[in-house]
């Protein structure tokens, strides 16, 4: 005998495997059909009762108990979802909040550069092309011989990709507040030579991104490799948060002093234009436009999530 439920009209009966025990629910009284295996003519209608299924009789009969191994448990239903609602996004809660961090930044902080480098994702989408002067001119050159056979450019120090293999080195280069840790100089050999090393962590605003690679240049005539970015993004609704809506302070990076050998002394500007720029000090924010570069966006990769626009949300109807 196989166990077979009644199904609505114009359904297909499906059929449950014998001895299988399964937990009954709640609802109206279950209809179930004992018919043999093979589907032959005749069988038994059945009913749950109490859990338990009971053969409904004939006209005028008496109902009787079904065997142990015809005996079956459906399964409950899960428990209906809580009460409960989705939270709008609190767009003025973030704004406050983007702006107290930026101030604490100009009342705690000190102007500094930030160099974003081009990177392989940003050749990939078509932003860059290969540097000329030392990896790739076209004309079969020993240039192109060298990139071809080792994958990198000739020239450690090119004044022109800065030894990213990139036309121009950098995507931006920007001016924003930042506070950096302390840090006291550390000496140690490697194979360079000697080198003074330190260590700082750095903090500046949301409006840009950090790739490992990048530098920070600061007035003192420091530059900082950068590497380890994160960011703190503020959570008020119920919605994917990104960066360019949400970012509290995403320019947490972690930065290593580069030795005076390094290409990062390549980079303009020079350390006199520097000391310039970075040692004005006004009572209102300057505008940097004139000195900044910005080839690409500061914000790359950045793909909005359909839920965060930042809109509220629309009315909905709940399938009953």
């Amino acid at each position: 005998m196989s166990l077979v439920a009644l199904p609505p009209a114009g359904a297909v009966a499906g059929v449950l495997p014998a001895q299988v025990i399964f937990q009954s629910g709640a609802g109206p009284p279950l209809r179930l059909r004992l018919a043999p295996a093979g589907g032959a003519a005749g069988g038994l209608n059945a009913q749950l009762v109490s859990g338990i299924l009971v053969a409904l009789p004939p006209a005028g009969g008496t109902a009787a108990m079904l065997p142990a191994p015809h005996v079956f448990f459906l399964p409950r239903p899960p428990q209906p979802p809580l009460a409960t609602w989705q939270r709008d996004i609190q767009g003025w809660a973030i704004t406050q909040e983007r702006l107290r961090h930026v101030q604490s930044l100009w009342q705690y902080g000190e102007l500094a550069v930030f160099c974003l480098m081009w990177h392989l994702e940003d050749f990939q989408a078509g932003l860059v092309g290969r540097c000329l002067r030392c990896y790739d001119d076209g004309t079969g050159s020993e240039e192109d011989q060298i990139s071809a056979a080792y994958g990198q450019g000739s020239q450690y120090r090119c004044t022109d990709c800065f030894g990213t293999t990139f036309e121009g080195g950098f995507r931006a280069l920007i001016v924003r507040p930042a506070i950096f840790t302390d840090m006291d100089k550390d000496q140690r050999r490697d194979k360079r030579g000697v080198v003074n090393t330190g260590e700082v962590n750095i903090e500046s605003t949301p409006d840009f991104r950090v790739r490992n690679g990048d530098y920070s240049f600061r007035s003192t005539g420091d530059r900082f490799y950068l590497r380890v970015p994160r960011r703190t993004t503020l959570r008020t609704g119920f919605a994917s948060p990104w960066q360019a809506a949400a970012a509290i302070d995403y320019n947490h990076a972690r930065g290593a002093v580069e030795d005076p050998a390094s290409v990062a002394y390549v980079i303009p500007p020079s350390a006199l234009i520097l000391a310039q720029v970075l040692g004005t000090y006004t009572r209102l924010p300057v505008d940097f436009s004139d000195f900044e570069i910005i080839r690409a966006p500061l914000i790359p990769e950045e793909t909005v999530p359909p839920a965060a626009s930042g809109a509220l949300q629309p009315d909905v109807t709940i399938p009953g």
